[in-house]
Order: structure tokens, then C-alpha cells, then sequence
């Protein structure tokens, strides 16, 4: 009988301290909110948990709206719903629109018919003018026209290519390079036959940009300018006159980084050559 009692005091012990140190083990979870996205007939999901966005392939039953929690893992997601855990790809990071409401996203199919380069004001933190590629975009219904783009400022459109795109007020969201969503300034619509209104010659303003080129090895690594996703390299892009942060990151690498002041009218050319990790 004491031998009876003791291994039962053991087990009872036991039973207690094993959860209790692996709750303690265990991660914290993060959350976030599910907003499903339809694209090309393919469906896929958004998730965001206020500072950080994730876009991830079609990895479980979410419905738009959902809250769930999460651990980012390299280029992975667990998600834990209903006492269940999907394993997820991340195809993007980005950085969520403040204010934006979350819901499903419809894209329409539309068609570069071309671009001016023209001088347009920049609706961005410093308002300047900058001389930008306005491409013109038949949609279903309209023709819509667009520039400030990022990476897309390096001529990646082609007069005849199609794209899926949506518009949420003055921004036009266009999915390129495996479904990365860019956000573009819209600059007006017109309707299909309609005649633009013919702009008057302006002289030449002070340039207010630089060109910047960065390639990386191995290259098709994702580019961010100040935070923000800006392409993959090999990449061509504009950015104002000023300090800038720019990181090169590759999945399996170490991150590069660079921060460093530049000045209109100059060309500059980055090479990044990545360190591979360790332990990826």
C-alpha cells in the first residue's frame, strides 16, 4: 500500500508539472485578422496584425474578418484556429494602409495601352514635383492613369501587357511580380474613345530625385526603401533627395543594409552581396 500511494503522489505530480512547463515554453502567439483575397481565380489571404502585413497562400477555411493567433517562423506562418495549426507560406510582408478596412478584395483585368513622361506632384510626405512614367490602363469601364509606382518607375510596364488591379480612392493597387500587391498614385480616368485634355508645355522643374540601381548576389531579393517594399533586384528605381535606409533581404541570407544620404540628379548603384546564414 505506501508503494501504491507514492507512485500515485509521482504521477500526480507529474501530471501537473509537464503542462505547466510546456505552457511556459511555448511562444507567445501573436494575432492578427484575416482578409481573403481573390486573384486571378486563385484565392489567397491577407493577414495583418496592425503593424506588419503577411500575404500567405490558400492555407486553411479563413473567412474575411476572422482574428486568429500566430508565430512567425523564416518564411512560414503557423496559424492556431480551433484547436488546429496551418502551416502557411508567406509570399510578401508589407506594411498595412492606416484606416484601411478590412474585407474581401475584387481585382478587375485591365491593359497598359502605354505611358507620357510628364511632370506630376507627388502626393507623398514631401509633396514635390518629379518628373514620373504616367501609364494609361484600360479597364472594363475606363481608362485609368497612374504613376509613382516604385519599382515600376523603371519602365517594368509594356504597352499591351495585362494586369489585375483595384482602386480604393486615390490609389490604384496593381498585382505584379507573384501576386505582390504595389500601390500607384491614380491620376484621373477617362472613358474608352474619350480625348485627354492637351496639357500645356511647363518649363523644366529643378529635379528632385535620384536614380538609384541595386542588384544583389544572389539577385531576386526583395528591396525596401524606408520600411517599405519597393521590388526585387535587379531593380531601377527613383527616390527623393535625401536620407534613405535601404535593405536587401533574401530568404536563407543575412539582411543588408545601407543607410545613406543622396542627392538629386545623381546616380547611384548598390550591390549587395548577401551572406548566407548559418542556420537558415
Amino acid at each position: 500500500m505506501p508503494i501504491l500511494k507514492s507512485f500515485t503522489l509521482v504521477f500526480l505530480i507529474v501530471s501537473v508539472i509537464i503542462p505547466l512547463a510546456a505552457a511556459q515554453s511555448a511562444p507567445a502567439d501573436q494575432k492578427g485578422t484575416i482578409t481573403q483575397v481573390t486573384a486571378s481565380g486563385e484565392k489567397r489571404y491577407d493577414l495583418k496584425d496592425g503593424a506588419t502585413g503577411y500575404q500567405i497562400n490558400n492555407c486553411g477555411d479563413f473567412q474575411t474578418g476572422d482574428v486568429v493567433n500566430y508565430d512567425v517562423k523564416g518564411e512560414k506562418i503557423y496559424i492556431h484556429q480551433s484547436g488546429k495549426e496551418f502551416k502557411c507560406s508567406i509570399k510578401a510582408r508589407y506594411t498595412p494602409t492606416v484606416g484601411s478596412v478590412a474585407g474581401p478584395r475584387t481585382y478587375l483585368k485591365g491593359t497598359i495601352q502605354g505611358y507620357q513622361v510628364l511632370f506630376r506632384i507627388s502626393r507623398g510626405s514631401t509633396g514635390s514635383v518629379r518628373r514620373a512614367k504616367v501609364y494609361d490602363l484600360l479597364g472594363p469601364d475606363l481608362v485609368y492613369e497612374f504613376d509613382f509606382c516604385g519599382a515600376f518607375q523603371a519602365g517594368e510596364f509594356t504597352t499591351g501587357q495585362t494586369v489585375e488591379f483595384r482602386v480604393e480612392g486615390e490609389r490604384l493597387y496593381v498585382l505584379h511580380d507573384n501576386n505582390k500587391e504595389y500601390s500607384c498614385q491614380l491620376e484621373g480616368t477617362l472613358r474608352p474613345g474619350e480625348t485627354k485634355p492637351k496639357e500645356d508645355a511647363a518649363p523644366c522643374p529643378a529635379l528632385s530625385t535620384a536614380k538609384l540601381s541595386i542588384t544583389s548576389v544572389p539577385d531576386g531579393a526583395d528591396i525596401e526603401i524606408d520600411g517599405n517594399f519597393s521590388g526585387n533586384t535587379p531593380s531601377d528605381l527613383e527616390v527623393e533627395d535625401g536620407d534613405h535606409s535601404i535593405t536587401v533581404k533574401k530568404s536563407g541570407f543575412k539582411t543588408w543594409e545601407r543607410k545613406m544620404k543622396v542627392t538629386a540628379g545623381s546616380n547611384i548603384h548598390l550591390n549587395a552581396e548577401l551572406e548566407k546564414m548559418a542556420n537558415p
